[in-house]
């Protein structure tokens, strides 16, 4: 099911609309719901971000045997099941499921979106996952769980431009008075001219450039203390020594 990041009412109310949207109105609560999923799925794609939270079941995986196994997506809000195929490639899986602890198989790092496989001593199936395609099966969630204010408010304006054409598309002649279809009706159709809809594309403009600089998501690192950095580094040195 698409993510959606807004809802008729707030739609009805960016229009200062007196009645709601019903399935007498032009245009009908159906085609606006539409266009939410359809504008929700434009600011996904001109922020590539999901912002909504989405379940992905029994996704496979190729994994390249190091310790970090990396989502394509970021955060990750929680995995349902981590399942490992023990048997090599071209046998018949086998599937284990691997378990979250810090004694057990693995660790997960929400927001950089990582497992650390870690083999700890108290896990049932002692196992560090080697290479292999489709080496791992898991169920997790991902994205935002709330959506944040300015998505909305993006979301909401863009479809308010597409009702407010819709309605004054229906009512091209009118002059005064008010707008009103079915049993929808906003105020002065002079509200709707060419400066409000200017406004309304400056406001979106303005709300992709925050965007960019304030919410866009990067993968981020973890960070660990000066001498977890220090015994890092020597062990580095030490393997390029050998």
């Amino acid at each position: 099911m698409a993510n959606t990041y807004t809802t008729a009412t707030n739609v009805e109310a960016e229009l200062r609309a007196e009645n709601a949207f019903s399935s007498s109105t032009t245009p009908t609560l159906s085609q606006v719901n539409n266009w939410i999923e359809e504008e929700s799925r434009v600011v996904e794609l001109r922020t590539n971000t999901i912002w909504g939270s989405t379940l992905a079941s029994s996704t496979y995986f190729d994994y390249d045997g190091a310790d970090i196994f990396m989502f394509p997506q970021t955060p990750i809000n929680s995995i349902t099941k981590l399942e490992y195929n023990v048997n090599a490639n071209g046998l018949t899986p086998s599937w284990v499921t691997l378990e979250e602890g810090f004694d057990k198989n693995y660790l997960l790092y929400s927001d950089e979106g990582e497992v650390e496989f870690i083999n700890g001593q108290n896990s049932t199936y002692k196992i560090k996952p080697k290479a292999g395609k489709k080496r791992l099966r898991i169920s997790y969630s991902y994205g935002y769980a709330t959506t944040p204010l300015q998505i909305q408010k993006i979301t909401t304006k863009q479809v308010a431009l597409r009702v407010a054409s819709t309605l004054l598309a229906s009512q091209a002649n009118t002059e005064g008075g008010s707008i009103q279809v079915g049993t929808i009706r906003v105020a002065d159709p002079s509200n709707y001219g060419v400066t409000w809809f200017n406004s309304q594309r400056s406001d979106i403009d303005n709300i992709y450039k925050d965007i960019g600089q304030e919410l866009k998501v990067f993968r981020l690192s973890r960070r660990y203390d000066w001498c977890q950095n220090r015994q890092r580094r020597l062990d580095s040195w030490k393997l390029k020594l050998k």
